[in-house]
């Protein structure tokens, strides 16, 4: 006997029957992929039952293992989206799968009712739910990439109306209206996006999706702003991987707060998260939520707007986009005369010197850097003390003061150091190890450069890993390998578009000068070949190419 749920009853041996597979890729070969896999072996049979003049190329192949992804491998789901291609093209059913309860109908007569539309099947299995389970069920929807018992507390609501949280679930995972990740140590579950459609219709319905979406915004803002603080101190790695987890939560709710056109909840998660979208390298993405937020036309206290602008100014100074940057410091200055907040002003002078910093003007950046300097200095240790010396001395060592920029990085090490925070003091050591090749001492370049890629390895900091790869590649010119140069250089360009970010002209002036040289040394061809095999390593391959 089998049954979609556990009946309970002593004997009862339970076997979750996975999602069925679809290939990684498709190849040359396209028909053998598609029919290699269980889910687009599914899809095209079906298909070709009612199309058998259906033609499968590379194209239509990598849509239908797209359509058998987005349907979870769910196989009553494939089955019913392949009887779809009588009416619709590949592409068509693709896009349609935003709707799919409604694109999901129209199984077979000789099918129980409830299998003939997926709208149908889940909800069979939701009207055997009573009602507080009905209640999470619906509320479950607002998550994005699942959930763990506390958030459903949260934001589905105290256990006076939803009933306890892990009760509740486990009678969802019962029905397989909700799965658990196994892949995590702690309790975490999600839904497929199919199940999730039909219970965010039930959520509308029941006139819940505003509260509902409210709480799940406050409690993922509620994280990124706890986590903030701890990005930069010891302990770092943990606060990270927290929001690496909770991603998919969080730009639901930041496009909640924008949607809504809640301003102050906008630029709040802002603030809170450019660090993290600064970290991972998502700069693009970054850029596209600070952007919108300050769009926003609603008010906010001035000193939130000052600190989104310097978040903005922050992202937008990796891609070197030197005109935002102006336009971004000039309304930062602006606001900080208005804040109480001396931190404000200090971000808002940061902006104006990195504008100085990506044109190559180092004389001028040295005036606004010095000043954030002195006002970080008032107020104790901080992350912008230890930022701000890193500012002062990059812009001394390319003004030619080579002394007082290896002075002023060191005091920044030292905050670092005493924070905990290994990636910026992995930045100072790479500009550090600039400073050495600057002066021609080789050796210790090289040492300063390998802790400093290490750290951002070990980080997954993709901008660090760029500049770390750049720097031993200027080592290796300086040491007349001209192929290894070639390599690391090609590596670092390729890190660095993964993350479309642009070095200033102070991250390759003094790296730039060692490679011209070498590269002179050698075939236009040789340096090609060399530098594009660097460039197809692949970000791992190339530090480990790197340290070797």
């Amino acid at each position: 006997m089998t049954s979609r749920s556990a009946l309970r009853l002593r004997g009862e041996h339970e076997f979750p029957v996975p999602p069925l597979e679809s290939p990684g890729q498709i190849g040359e070969h396209a028909l053998e992929d598609i029919v290699r896999w269980p889910a687009t072996a599914l899809f095209w049979e079906r298909a070709q039952a009612v199309r058998p003049d259906l033609q499968l190329d590379t194209q239509s192949a990598l849509l239908v293992v797209e359509i058998c992804r987005r349907l979870d491998g769910l196989p009553l789901a494939i089955e019913l989206a392949a009887a779809r291609v009588k009416h619709l093209p590949l592409a068509a059913i693709r896009d349609q799968l935003e709707h799919r309860l409604e694109l999901l109908v129209g199984g077979a007569f000789d099918l129980p009712l409830r299998q003939r539309a997926i709208r149908d099947t889940v909800a069979w299995s939701h009207d055997l739910l009573y009602g507080q389970a009905q209640k999470v069920f619906r509320r479950l929807s607002v998550f994005a990439g699942g959930w763990s018992l506390d958030d459903i507390a949260t934001v589905c609501g105290p256990s006076a109306e939803t009933g306890d949280a892990l009760g509740s679930v486990s009678g969802l995972v019962d029905q397989s209206l909700v799965l658990l990740d196994r892949n995590h140590p702690e309790a975490r579950y999600g839904m497929l996006d199919v199940v999730k459609e039909y219970a965010a219709r039930r959520l509308f319905e029941a006139g819940e999706s505003e509260e509902i979406g409210r709480r799940h915004a406050l409690h993922y803002l509620g994280l990124a702003e706890d986590a903030e603080p701890n990005l930069v101190r010891s302990g770092h790695e943990i606060w990270f991987r927290r929001l690496d987890l909770e991603r998919a939560n969080m730009r639901s709710g930041m496009a909640w707060t924008i949607d809504r056109g809640d301003t102050v909840l906008a630029l709040r998660y802002v603030v809170a998260l450019w660090r993290y979208w600064r970290q991972v390298g998502e700069f693009a993405e970054g850029r596209r939520w600070s952007d919108a937020a300050l769009a926003m036309s609603g008010q906010a206290p001035v000193s939130l707007r000052a600190k989104a602008v310097w978040a903005a100014g922050a992202l937008a100074f990796p891609q070197g986009d030197h005109a935002r940057m102006a336009a971004l410091g000039a309304e930062g200055l602006q606001l900080a005369s208005q804040s109480a907040d001396p931190m404000d002003l200090r971000n808002a002078l940061t902006i104006r010197g990195m504008v100085a910093m990506v044109q190559a003007r180092y004389a001028e950046a040295l005036d606004p850097f010095q000043e954030s300097v002195a006002i970080c200095r008032q107020l104790g240790l901080s992350w912008q003390l230890g930022t701000s010396y890193l500012n002062l001395g990059t812009a001394l060592l390319h003004a030619g003061s080579a002394e007082d920029a290896v002075a002023t990085l060191q005091e920044g090490l030292r905050v670092y150091r005493e924070l905990g925070d290994d990636v910026f003091a992995g930045h100072i050591n790479n500009t550090m190890a600039h400073a050495a090749l600057a002066r021609h001492d080789v050796g210790e370049a090289d040492a300063l450069a390998r802790e400093a890629l290490m750290a951002a390895a070990q980080q997954g900091e993709r901008q660090g890993i760029a500049e770390g790869l750049q720097t031993l590649a200027a080592i290796a010119a300086a040491r007349s390998d001209p192929d290894r140069a070639a390599k690391l250089a090609g590596a670092a360009a390729a890190v660095r578009e993964t993350i479309a970010a642009r070095p200033g002209p102070f991250d390759v002036a003094i790296p730039g000068r060692f490679l011209r040289t070498v590269e002179e040394t050698v075939t236009a061809k040789r340096w090609r070949r060399s530098w594009d095999a660097g460039n197809a390593m692949g970000a791992a391959v190339a530090v480990e190419y790197a340290l070797s």
